[in-house]
């Protein structure tokens, strides 16, 4: 007899991730995993999310697991961005943008003849970034493209790869809110922007919750496959939020950093935290599963380094993440840092050693060369980066946080996880690196009965993904760089 598996699609913004997972009633234990790439699409000099590479990426791992298994629901979580638009026939538009796709680049000129960014902030409780949801759906508009002329619903992300998959439609709440489409609360639609940028509301229809059936998989998905007729399960459709399930006991003690393509940084908070302050500092306020909120903010992560290890396997193709390490250790003292909330960091380009040439230059520091410098700045401006958003996020709330959860893929880097902890004076608990597909699993298992509760998922979580804790090891080093990048204006002190 195969064993019954719970099947998680964690689909990120650079990979895919596909991941089976067996629950003995008070732990789950991966039993096989099938990841690959997840380039967007470029055609004509704009960049498309490759709905047909995610939709064959869960076809083939469904199709792997399916030999050894039998899968018992399957449920899909996304990055932060992106969606679909139906015509009244159900069928897609067009292509999606990828949110990176520099059609946005003028966007916010045009926003702000309408709103200025603390109006959009009191509306939706979200500092107001280029590449969100909102305002490439505004592009939309601007452009009278096919989505605004023949659209009729828009789904997010994940659930619009629900619905090619079970031919329901709805529309999750976690991942509308990423969207910037809800209002600050997360409980309904923000038709108050939506009339003011002229985007139909007709295209928006009921929210869901997180944990309850979509559909089942239909036979035009399954091609032939013996997963035909499996539930599909709608868990927390933003890939962060997912993964904030994954880690146990998280209180308002303890601050937490996803860290994948991109970082998202932030706590967890009893209501949103919507005024001046929180603007100034750029924070916004994620709906989460359970009517849970977090004060969070996202930048560049991983995918700056990325970037740089393209251009650094030109002359080294065997370049991997260890050999990355390597160098940052062997390089000389540091003296250049990156903000690398930077705007120019969150788009694509052709070069991102130039990008990061001219960032120094314009700062009035000494440009970094060669793989061993850059590297070992941006680590450390990784890890500075940390280091401040902990403190002017305490200075929001008041609380003087205990610790740092770290969580998703980037765990796995152990110098860049003790450099944070140093660097913030905090231990590090690493959480999972599969922290969240872990979290898309669990709600598969609520939905299935085999939890009643979030604390029952949290007592799951615990006995499922056990952290490894880097202790801090305190040294003027971190606190004389942070200093520096005050003095610089890099980091700038909110009035």
């Amino acid at each position: 007899m195969k064993e019954p598996v719970y099947v998680a699609a964690d689909i990120g913004a650079t990979g895919i991730k596909i991941v089976a997972a067996a629950f003995d009633g008070a732990r789950l234990e991966v039993k096989d995993t099938y990841s690959v790439k997840n380039d967007p699409v470029v055609e004509n000099g704009c960049e498309y999310a490759d709905i047909g590479g995610m939709l064959s990426a869960v076809r083939e791992g469904l199709r792997r697991f399916g030999k050894n298994a039998r899968c018992i629901s399957l449920g899909i979580d996304t990055y932060g961005n992106g969606y679909g638009m139906l015509d009244k026939n159900g069928c897609l538009v067009m292509k999606p943008h990828h949110y990176r796709d520099r059609r946005i680049d003028s966007v916010m000129p045009r926003v702000h003849e309408y709103f200025t960014d603390w109006q959009l902030y009191e509306q939706t409780g979200n500092y107001p970034i280029k590449t969100r949801g909102l305002f490439h759906l505004y592009q939309d508009v601007l452009e009278q493209s096919a989505n605004i002329k023949k659209g009729t619903r828009l789904l997010p992300l994940p659930n619009l790869l629900e619905y090619l998959i079970t031919g329901e439609e709805g529309s999750e709440r976690t991942i509308a809110s990423v969207l910037y489409l809800l209002e600050k609360t997360g409980a309904d639609w923000n038709f108050q922007a939506f009339e003011g940028l002229g985007i139909p509301k007709k295209l928006f229809g009921p929210l869901s919750e997180p944990g309850v059936k979509r559909g089942v998989i239909r036979e035009k998905f399954a091609e032939g496959g013996e997963f035909q007729g499996i539930p599909v399960i709608t868990v927390a459709g933003h890939d962060t939020e997912s993964a904030l399930l994954a880690i146990p006991e998280l209180d308002e003690s303890k601050v937490f950093v996803s860290m994948g393509t991109s970082f998202v940084f932030g706590a967890r908070v009893r209501k949103p935290v919507v005024n001046k302050d929180s603007f100034r500092e750029r924070f916004k306020n994620m709906r989460g599963a359970f009517g849970t909120y977090s004060l969070c903010k996202d930048v560049p992560g991983f995918w700056i380094l990325e970037r740089c290890m393209e251009r650094w396997k030109l002359s080294c193709p065997k370049l991997d993440y260890g050999m990355v390490c390597d160098a940052v250790k062997k390089a000389e003292d540091n003296y250049t840092f990156l903000d690398i909330s930077d705007d120019r960091f969150r788009v694509s380009e052709t070069d991102i050693i130039q990008t990061i040439y001219d960032y120094c230059s314009e700062t009035g520091q000494r440009p970094v060369e060669g793989m061993q410098q850059t590297a070992r700045c941006l680590f450390e401006s990784y890890a500075l980066y940390i280091r401040w958003s902990i403190e002017r996020i305490s200075r929001l709330t008041g609380i003087t946080y205990k610790r740092l959860e770290a969580m998703n893929g980037g765990v796995r880097n152990k110098l860049l996880l003790q450099m944070f902890a140093d660097a913030s004076g905090i231990p590090v608990a690493a959480q999972s690196p599969w922290a969240s597909a872990c979290g898309n699993l669990l709600l598969q298992l609520y939905a299935a009965g085999e939890a009643d509760s979030q604390e029952e998922l949290g007592r799951i979580a615990f006995y499922s993904c056990g952290p490894v804790i880097y202790k801090s090891n305190p040294s003027p080093y971190w606190e004389e760089r942070l200093q520096y990048m005050k003095q610089k204006g890099l980091f700038k002190e909110v009035q």
